[in-house]
């Protein structure tokens, strides 16, 4: 018996849900009967079917028996509000508006910033509010979530709605009669009369691995480019700044975002539990492709920097290096003089044009409007880390030219020595940047937006997360609305206003009142700012504690704050000589510029040392790009470019059914909530389901449908012939069709966790295809029973040892598949010599394993029969590893023995 190690594992819950939790893609070590890979615990999204999920929101302005939808004209001028207008309907709900982004520049224009959401009043039985907290559990039931409160849904707001997430952690619901759906009734239930429902927050940038860091408040210096503080260039002072946090010490960082309502992250590092790390593998049962962040996408990790040619970088990525992915997020422009924008100008043409559909680019500092107008044609995305931005540049993005311009942007930390130390900071930068520096240029339903959608759009996960959308993964987070409504009880929510944090539906952290009603958690209870909370963490991480972790990372810096952080860097912009970032009588945006001379006197915006001396003005008109609607046309009749719609359909990214393929007609005929336009699936496979292929079709490298190594595959209707052992890290089944056709058979790898599945059930399995060293395998799986108790209805498939044997004719084609042979005679009796697996060889060279047997050497079957020993058949399913094919026999039916045969190889 052979077992490489893995450097994760995948962790599958329940019998009908059973999602995976980490990557698989280490090299395996010497061969050995012992599995060392790491162990980790998660639970996720469970079951995946074919059902199309339930929503309720309507689709025209309209009053029914039950609600009423109307939503704010975007014509009014003045600063950027939420606004409640009450007119009374002679039906039984109310006209509510809400967000409005009413920007006005300097010739008098007002810029509407993107599409308005609705409000509708469900007409459900009233809430009212607990006697203490946020929320109250209504009902306990034993399978599934309903939340009822205000639902931040992606194109409306549900006042008194609901979410409901069903037993497999998957949004079954949204809007206003889930209250009525049969799944309610069984789920336990919560009213939050003034809590507010959104999707769980989404840190599109962080560098985790460097949690175990205090940050440098007002910082030591303002620099121009990364290189300078990495290394010391240009006469500035490096930062010391160790990375190699330790398991518990990330695992605490991620749970300080977890406190502030966020469920996943792209974090260039991570741990199995809490967090989804989008970019690492560790996706905690969710089958989307795996991110890639890349911080030198110019190979220039030595600090070389170049002003105006694109020829010296030690590693440019190319185009086609990138053409694969589904997410891309490469560090580019980050600094703010030419060395920073030659990066982007380097990476942005040629056969090194990154800036492409899959991209979104992190911090994208230095760039002039030129710059940013091309970002918008490629569907291109940028992440904006605004504290870490000012505190080392004393500038950031500019963030109002790429708004104009139609280009998303979502938010990231960046790391805690320089950036914020969770979402809800790093909002609170954003939000103040917008009030004192943007002249309110964002809504609050926009900033709340760079924490969701945007931030799934940027890690390419946005057909899963970052909505509240049916199909979707149940990642949710409820805020304590009583002061604030709506968007803004995210927007400028502090720690003790995060009420509840779920993760697939599983509950991680929230109010202690809330938390009780779900059972067999294992939880701690914590004081955060005088309000009671419990941490359910140790269960999701592999035994570590919420105390373990806390006393990890306070060894350099607290886990949380009541209020301000100490030491938190600055969100003031700032450079010593240049401006103070200080609003005085005369210039109220303090960016040293006196008002009367100022082309943006409500926006920041100081000369640029890519364009020295002057404030930037591409197009030379009375308004400078940071407040012009139109940077690039000085007649200002430019086509308004929402970057709230990417693909400039008419339709806003979150109530567009193909966010990326224009579609204006929205037609999706198998009504799944994916277009037509942009779904090829001809069944319905809403959210993150993908749609189903055949095993052949997996496992054949010829085939016409045959998907990419990292592909997400889902298989239906697969029946399950032989599962490993219940031991060790290397646990997993095969299935295949029942057709016995060639390439029908496949392995599902599950990781430290044992399949809750038994020989004989009907299967769907959905997960990430890979080949992993000869073996065609799923990872990451969710696995959903469709029959169990039955027999399987083939028998094994008879063929000539030979054949199947490490070279065989037959040898790949029919890996997986429960095969059988006849008339052997044992020939070496340890071909592992002098190692010993339990192998032995028979007749054609054909090995026989133990792999699904025992775990254990000379536990079950062996190899102490001699040479010469007899069969009459042997059965099993036919495996791979260490580069040799292998029968793997089940149990002691599947070996025959051979007449006056008297020794048993499994005794």
């Amino acid at each position: 018996m052979h077992f490489g190690t893995r450097s994760s594992l995948v962790l599958l819950v329940s019998a009908i849900s059973l999602p995976a939790c980490n990557d698989d893609t280490s090299t395996p070590v010497t061969e050995g009967d012992t599995d060392t890979s790491t162990t980790g615990t998660t639970a996720g999204p469970g079951t995946d079917t074919d059902d199309v999920p339930t929503t309720t929101a309507p689709t025209t302005t309209d009053t029914t028996s039950d609600v009423t939808v109307t939503t704010v004209p975007t014509t009014t001028e003045g600063p950027t509000t939420e606004t409640t207008n009450t007119t009374t309907e002679t039906g039984t709900t109310t006209e509510t508006g809400t967000d409005t982004d009413t920007d006005t520049d300097t010739d008098g224009e007002t810029d509407t910033g993107g599409p308005v959401d609705g409000v509708v009043e469900c007409d459900a039985p009233p809430l009212v509010p607990p006697a203490e907290g946020t929320c109250e559990v209504l009902a306990q039931g034993p399978g599934g979530t309903l939340i009822r409160g205000t639902v931040l849904a992606p194109d409306v707001v549900y006042e008194n709605g609901a979410v409901l997430v069903d037993s497999g952690g998957v949004i079954a619901c949204v809007g206003c009669d889930c209250l009525d759906l049969p799944e309610a009734q069984n789920a336990t239930q919560l009213g939050c009369a003034k809590g507010v429902i959104s999707p769980g927050l989404i840190n599109a940038h962080d560098h985790i691995s460097f949690a175990a860091n205090a940050p440098i408040g007002e910082g030591v210096d303002r620099y121009e480019h990364r290189h300078d503080w990495r290394v010391g260039k240009n006469g500035h002072q490096k930062l010391t700044v160790p990375g190699g946090a330790s398991a518990q010490e990330m695992l605490a960082a991620e749970f300080r975002f977890i406190m502030s309502g966020a469920t996943s992250t792209a974090a260039a590092g991570g741990r199995p539990g809490l967090l989804r790390n989008l970019d690492m593998g560790l996706l905690e049962g969710l089958p989307i492709p795996v991110a890639n962040s890349d911080t030198f996408p110019l190979g220039d990790t030595n600090g070389y920097q170049n002003g105006s040619m694109c020829g010296g970088y030690p590693d440019i990525t190319l185009t086609s290096e990138i053409a694969d992915e589904n997410a891309y997020l490469p560090h580019i422009a980050e600094g703010i003089d030419d060395y920073a924008r030659n990066e982007f100008v380097c990476l942005s043409e040629g056969t090194s044009d990154i800036i492409a559909g899959q991209t979104a680019i992190i911090h994208a500092i230095g760039l002039t409007a030129e710059d940013s107008a091309t970002i918008h044609p490629d569907r291109a995305r940028i992440v904006w880390s605004p504290r870490s931005n000012i505190v080392l540049y004393g500038n950031t993005a500019q963030v109002t030219v790429l708004d104009n311009l139609g280009v998303p942007l979502a938010l990231g930390t960046d790391w805690v020595a320089s950036g914020s130390m969770n979402m809800l900071r790093e909002l609170r930068c954003a939000d103040e940047l917008n009030t004192t520096y943007y002249d309110n240029h964002f809504s609050d339903r926009d900033l709340w937006a760079m924490a969701t959608l945007n931030g799934a759009l940027a890690t390419g996960s946005e057909n899963a997360i970052g909505l509240l959308r049916p199909g979707y993964a149940g990642d949710i987070a409820v805020f304590d609305g009583a002061e604030l409504e709506r968007h803004a009880a995210v927007v400028r929510s502090e720690l003790p206003g995060v009420v509840l944090v779920m993760r697939g539906g599983l509950p991680l952290y929230g109010d202690t009142a809330v938390m009780a009603g779900f059972n067999g958690m294992t939880c701690e209870d914590i004081d955060v700012c005088g309000r009671a909370k419990t941490a359910c963490v140790s269960g999701d991480t592999g035994g570590v504690t919420y105390a373990q972790m806390k006393a990890a990372i306070e060894t350099t810096y607290p886990l949380f704050f009541c209020g301000t952080p100490d030491d938190e860097p600055t969100c003031v912009p700032s450079r010593p000589g240049e401006y103070d970032g200080l609003a005085v009588a005369d210039d109220l945006d303090g960016d040293a510029i006196a008002d009367a001379d100022d082309n943006c006197p409500s926006v920041f915006n100081p000369p640029l040392l890519i364009e020295p001396g002057v404030q930037p003005n591409a197009d030379g008109d009375a308004a400078g790009d940071a407040c012009d609607p139109c940077p690039l046309d000085n007649t200002d009749t430019c086509t308004f470019i929402d970057a709230d719609d990417m693909d400039d359909d008419g339709v806003p990214n979150g109530a567009d059914n193909c966010i990326r393929v224009a579609n204006g007609d929205q037609a999706d005929g198998d009504d799944d909530g994916k277009g037509d336009e942009c779904d090829t699936c001809p069944t319905a496979n809403p959210g993150y389901s993908p749609c189903p292929i055949t095993i052949e079709a997996i496992r054949d490298p010829n085939h016409p449908q045959h998907p990419q190594d990292g592909a997400v595959v889902k298989i239906v209707d697969a029946y399950v012939t032989g599962i490993r052992p219940l031991t060790g890290t290397s646990r997993g089944f095969h299935i295949e069709t029942g057709t016995q056709m060639p390439y029908t058979g496949i392995f599902v790898f599950t990781g430290n966790t044992s399949p809750a599945v038994k020989v004989g059930d009907k299967v769907d399995v959905t997960g990430t295809y890979e080949l992993y060293f000869g073996l065609d395998e799923i990872s990451y799986p969710q696995v959903s029973i469709v029959e169990t108790g039955n027999a399987l209805p083939f028998d094994p498939l008879p063929v000539e040892p030979a054949d199947i044997a490490t070279g065989g004719a037959d040898a790949v084609t029919l890996q997986s598949m429960l095969v059988s042979v006849d008339m052997l005679t044992i020939t070496v009796l340890n071909p592992d010599a002098p190692m010993d697996f339990d192998e032995f060889a028979v007749t054609g060279n054909l090995r026989i394993d133990d792999q699904l047997s025992d775990a254990v050497k000379d536990m079950q079957l062996n190899n102490a029969c001699p040479v010469g020993t007899q069969f009459e058949s042997i059965a099993g399913v036919l495996g791979y590893s260490f580069n040799n094919s292998k029968l793997q026999p089940r149990v002691t039916s599947d070996i025959v023995l051979g007449p006056n045969n008297m020794c048993n190889p499994w005794p």
